[in-house]
């Protein structure tokens, strides 16, 4: 009876077991690639979808060889208590979007989904993804890449830290952690891992206030371990910044600890135990002070190990915490030496009114040289460091010579990779005496908002910021302090080239003979002035050509060149000038050789028919031929040459003489002619004007005779020589 209720029992144990295990789900494990549709085709029900939201309502695993996954943005919300695991491989890593994995109930803790474990699976990749109310992320073993993802809001239902590792090296970088119940990343005492923790934020982890730092690691693997460019912000007392620990003393641990910025934890960064090779360098450790208790913490580097706790400490700003740095036992950092200057820069650290940049509660020496401690002055220096010489029993820290901090700016500049507007990289000139900046910019150069940058040293702070842009069309004052309370005002004045201001040109105009033309044309550089403006101004150096136009001038071009001053330009215009000839022939058509031609009151010599240089214009003239008829008239002259046919008639003689000859010559005359007559001894003669008045009369003795006229006129007069009852009579022209 007993065995047949034992087996009944038992049986309905298995019964009622049984609906338990179906409920999780394992994957066949023969090389299947999954998708979150396929689990909800597979599983039975633990995975379903609705909505557009995939629903784990049970333990999902992934085996070995199998891999889950998940390529587009998706939503997955774990059922309280449930963890999914994974031995396979895992990735998630949507193109676009992210992914969640999140609890189904975010309302309470207890509605936590458990997590995820990684155990000796294939790589894992979590890029892009949200895991917020979980249980924390356990790797097991297994390499694993978290890039772009968001860790938040998770408890340690699972493990005890939102990311925990063990034998492995995880890379974790540009990730956030925010408000995680415990550290943010974290791994046990006796497991190794070096893992890469760079250009994260974590922000105000471990929040059960536990006695944690958020990023809780320990002892490294064979590779340095790298925390890198991080933001580390406190809130809870109890929580650090950074702890790295060997404290089973195993193999040596390799860590760089670099560029972070730590700031409003209960400490910064703590490094504790044994067999530690450390590289502290270019750290912001800000105000580590939020639990008060400096027998509690408060330290912004901590140190606590013998001797083989070793550290590199270069080029770090720490300020504002309980303590700058503290050492304890014999742990055995390095702040500087005679060849390699720390460059650290401690200030404001200290607690109960005393200052303390540096805590030496050990025998050892310390060396440190090359830091700036909060002054300039030796003995306030020597006040901030407590060492050999404030107690006997402890070592001596070695920090002379010490850096000093002035309001500096060393170098300020204007780059075209924050300017894209700049043509160039533009480095501003220093006045250290003056305290004065200044640049200078091409013309059309847009100063109104700039963004510097500048340059002081290290530990000094300027205001403005540099990095943010500023309206430089009015000089811009900078402020540089250092901490311990010099300041100086530098300003910064931005020059911008005005438009090249031109010169004058002013031209002269003159004829041949000197004499200034004022009504010409002038075209410089293809701009034409008003006729008789001579003066072009602000006109921009450089080679131009010009033309000066005149009417009854050739036109004038030349090239001016101008550098730097006013030009001026002297032009000499040449006459356009014509040839007027004249054909001087009788009725007949025979040319006559020996005419007079007078044109415009001026005579050429006899039988000269061509007058040349003459300007347009209208012209008189009257020409005369012996035995012929005058002519007057006129001729005019435009835009080229002329030649003018005149025909002459013969003259008829009134009287006609059987004897004698007269002889009358020069003819035209100016001022005498010669008379000469034949066969005569005593005549008269008499000259007649055109009207036929006797103007001149003569009695005449001789046959060849000088007869003065100058007081005549020009004109035409008719000679009567009366001899007897003989007369003769000629033609007299008198010109000058």
């Amino acid at each position: 009876m007993n065995k047949i209720l034992r087996y009944f029992l038992i049986m309905l144990a298995i019964m009622l077991i049984a609906p338990v295990a179906k409920g999780q789900y394992t994957t066949p494990g023969n090389n299947l690639s999954l998708t979150l549709d396929d689990l909800v085709t597979l599983s039975g029900g633990v995975v379903t979808t609705s909505d557009g939201d995939y629903f784990v309502n049970n333990t999902v695993i992934i085996s070995a060889t199998d891999t889950l996954k998940i390529l587009q943005p998706e939503t997955i919300r774990v059922a309280a208590t449930i963890r999914i695991e994974i031995s396979g491989k895992f990735i998630s890593d949507p193109v676009d979007g992210q992914v969640i994995f999140t609890a189904q109930d975010t309302t309470v803790t207890a509605g936590n989904f458990r997590g995820f474990r990684f155990d000796d699976a294939d790589d894992a990749i979590f890029r892009n993804t949200v895991v917020k109310y979980g249980g924390g992320i356990q790797l097991i073993g297994t390499e694993a890449l978290f890039e772009y993802c968001v860790i938040r809001n998770n408890g340690s239902s699972n493990v005890s830290g939102a990311i925990n590792y063990s034998g492995c090296s995880p890379v974790i970088r540009y990730c956030e952690f925010r408000e995680n119940a415990r550290a943010a990343i974290a791994s046990g005492a006796n497991v190794t891992g070096s893992p890469q923790i760079m250009y994260n934020s974590f922000i105000h982890n471990t929040m059960d206030n536990s006695n944690r730092p958020q990023i809780n690691i320990g002892p490294g693997a064979s590779d340095t371990i790298y925390i890198v460019g991080n933001y580390i912000e406190g809130l809870n007392d109890n929580a650090g910044g950074i702890g790295l620990s060997n404290l089973l003393g195993g193999a040596n641990t390799l860590a760089l600890i670099a560029e972070n910025v730590i700031v409003g934890n209960r400490y910064g960064y703590a490094q504790t135990g044994n067999n530690i090779s450390s590289m502290i360098r270019d750290n912001i450790i800000l105000d580590n002070d939020i639990q008060g208790n400096p027998m509690l913490g408060g330290s912004g580097l901590n140190f606590l190990g013998n001797t083989n706790n070793f550290s590199v400490v270069r080029n770090n700003i720490i300020s504002g915490n309980l303590w700058g740095v503290t050492i304890q036992n014999t742990a055995l950092p390095e702040f500087g030496t005679v060849d390699d200057h720390g460059g650290n820069v401690f200030f404001d650290n200290g607690n109960n009114g005393q200052t303390y940049a540096l805590y030496n509660n050990t025998p050892n020496p310390i060396s440190a040289i090359g830091n700036y401690w909060g002054s300039n002055d030796a003995e306030t220096v020597e006040s901030y460091i407590f060492h050999q010489p404030d107690d006997g029993s402890l070592g001596l820290v070695t920090y002379d010579p010490f850096m000093t901090l002035h309001p500096e700016i060393l170098s300020f500049n204007f780059s075209q990779a924050l300017n894209p507007g700049l043509d160039d990289d533009y480095e501003g000139v220093i006045d250290g005496e003056n305290f004065t900046i200044h640049f200078m910019f091409p013309e059309g150069t847009d100063v109104s908002a700039l963004i510097p940058d500048i340059t002081i040293p290290f530990g000094a702070e300027i205001t403005p910021d540099t990095g943010e842009p500023q309206d430089f069309t009015l000089p811009v004052v900078y402020t540089v302090s250092v901490p311990h309370g010099d300041e100086q005002e530098w300003t910064v004045t931005v020059e911008v080239e005005s438009p090249p201001s031109g010169f004058t040109v002013n031209f002269i105009v003159l004829n041949e003979d000197g004499n200034e033309l004022t009504d010409a044309v002038i075209t410089l550089d293809g701009e034409a002035n008003d006729a008789g403006d001579y003066v072009f101004e602000e006109v921009m150096p450089g080679t131009y050509e010009y033309t000066v136009s005149l009417f009854g001038y050739h036109t004038a071009a030349g090239i001016i060149e101008i550098t730097d001053e006013d030009i001026i330009e002297t032009v000499v215009m040449e006459l356009i000038t014509y040839t007027l000839t004249f054909v001087i022939t009788a009725e007949d058509g025979w040319e006559i050789p020996d005419a007079v031609i007078i044109l415009n009151g001026s005579q050429n010599d006899f039988g000269v028919y061509v007058f040349e240089d003459l300007l347009p214009g209208v012209y008189e003239y009257s020409i005369y031929a012996y035995g012929f008829l005058g002519v007057d008239s006129v001729v005019e002259i435009t835009d080229a040459d002329v030649e003018l046919h005149v025909e002459l008639e013969y003259e008829v003689s009134v009287h006609e003489y059987t004897t004698g000859q007269l002889n009358i010559y020069p003819n035209p005359a100016a001022s005498y002619f010669m008379l000469n007559i034949e066969n005569e001894e005593q005549a008269e003669l008499l000259l007649n004007d055109l009207t036929g008045r006797t103007v001149f009369r003569k009695t005449i003795e001789n046959s060849l005779e000088r007869i003065d006229v100058g007081h005549l006129p020009n004109g035409i007069y008719v000679v009567t020589l009366q001899a007897g009852n003989k007369s003769h009579v000629g033609k007299l022209h008198i010109i000058r």
